[in-house]
């Protein structure tokens, strides 16, 4: 809990205690009883195939930043995995898209995001719309299977894994 920067409660500003609760430790309000949960986030993802290739993007922020990932980003709050997958996409890449099956849902210890990772299919005569958002992917591209760049993080290739079980 040391990377917390919260020190007052959000309810009555009352400073915040650690304290031992639930089985972990947490931020906690002597003064109102709230209690801070450091819940993961999730994201959504989608694999995009198309004439065989795979649909990347070059990322333009970190973490990862140059490096090669899946469209995909948080869920924002109102909306639903699906929602926030379709979103993603279309500010990335400015596609239209189907989604198809869930690939699977990724977590782990160590970091603060559950991963949920759907395959997408372009629209019919969409395919000419796409181009990249540069706030967050410098460039986009097509790549098949054996000729991948080397992708942002450890988890793309763990989806690619799955898709081809």
């Amino acid at each position: 809990m040391s990377d917390l920067h919260i020190k007052y409660c959000p309810v009555c500003a009352t400073p915040l205690v650690k304290k031992q609760l639930f089985n972990a430790e947490r931020l906690a309000c002597e003064n109102c009883g709230y209690i801070f949960f450091l819940n993961p986030k999730v994201v959504a993802i989608v694999v995009i195939r198309h004439e065989g290739k795979f649909l990347l993007g070059r990322r333009n922020i970190n973490p990862g930043k140059g490096k090669w990932g899946f469209s995909g980003g948080y869920v924002d709050r109102g909306e639903t995995v699906e929602e926030a997958a379709l979103r993603e996409v279309k500010e990335e890449t400015n596609l239209d898209i189907e989604l198809g099956g869930l690939i699977g849902v990724y977590s782990e210890t160590s970091s603060p995001h559950v991963i949920i990772a759907y395959q997408g299919t372009i629209l019919d005569n969409t395919l000419h719309t796409l181009s990249a958002q540069a706030e967050e992917v410098s460039e986009l591209g097509f790549f098949q299977p054996d000729a991948l760049p080397e992708l942002a993080f450890p988890v793309d290739q763990q989806i690619l894994d799955d898709l081809f079980k």
